[in-house]
């Protein structure tokens, strides 16, 4: 496995005084563990250490070609230095226009997948709801696709949020874990690493998204 996929020695989001936290995770392995792969001949388009409220973390995200595409089919990941998938997205064509799973479905999916790997964490989670979630993407001719899923948003013990959002295939589509909501704001608190328009606003390269986008 390359360097562009191990961590390196945390340099951001250590808490005051402790001492800085080596990590040297493999991003494979951490996907290998939660049931997840990135397509064939897919390539790391873009590899960053940044925050996820503070908690340092490394964000890598892959593409079908060499260059990144804001808007584009990819994949990325956030892992903490611990190791801990944080959040997970397959914006791909392939995985569009499937059949949407039921509230029910959509729920054993999610937490038979979340117990594979995470199943302490599974155990505290408290189902808020279960609804359609839509997103699109383009491929590399600009074509749209449209993928849906089902999202189940659950509520952890000390009152941030994980939601999984499933295909009818029992695919996961979305993943994400240690969500905190900004109540004064009315907006998602944590940053917002796997979504793109969030991403170029944070760059520079677009606008800053409405709520309940998070502020960049």
């Amino acid at each position: 496995m390359t360097g562009w996929m191990r961590g390196e020695p945390a340099a951001v989001g250590n808490r005051p005084g402790a001492p800085p936290v080596a990590a040297f995770f493999d991003v494979a392995e951490v996907l290998q563990a939660a049931g997840l792969s990135v397509p064939p001949g897919w390539q790391a388009v873009d590899r960053r250490r940044a925050s996820h409220d503070g908690r340092a973390v490394t964000v890598v995200r892959w593409a079908p070609g060499a260059e990144r595409t804001l808007g584009g089919q990819h994949v990325s990941v956030v892992v903490d230095d611990l190791g801990v998938l944080l959040g997970w997205t397959r914006m791909t064509p392939e995985v569009a226009d499937r059949p949407i799973p039921d509230a029910e479905q959509a729920r054993a999916a999610a937490f038979g997948w979340l117990a594979g790997f995470a199943s302490e964490h599974a155990r505290a989670l408290e189902v808020l709801w279960v609804r359609q979630h839509d997103e699109t993407v383009r491929d590399d001719r600009g074509v749209r696709s449209l993928i849906r899923g089902a999202k189940v948003k659950t509520r952890q013990a000390d009152g941030r949020y994980t939601w999984v959002v499933m295909d009818g295939r029992d695919a996961v589509l979305t993943y994400e874990r240690d969500v905190r909501w900004d109540g004064v704001a009315g907006r998602r608190g944590t940053e917002m690493w796997l979504h793109d328009s969030w991403v170029a606003a944070r760059e520079g390269s677009g606008p800053q998204p409405p709520a309940p986008y998070a502020l960049v």
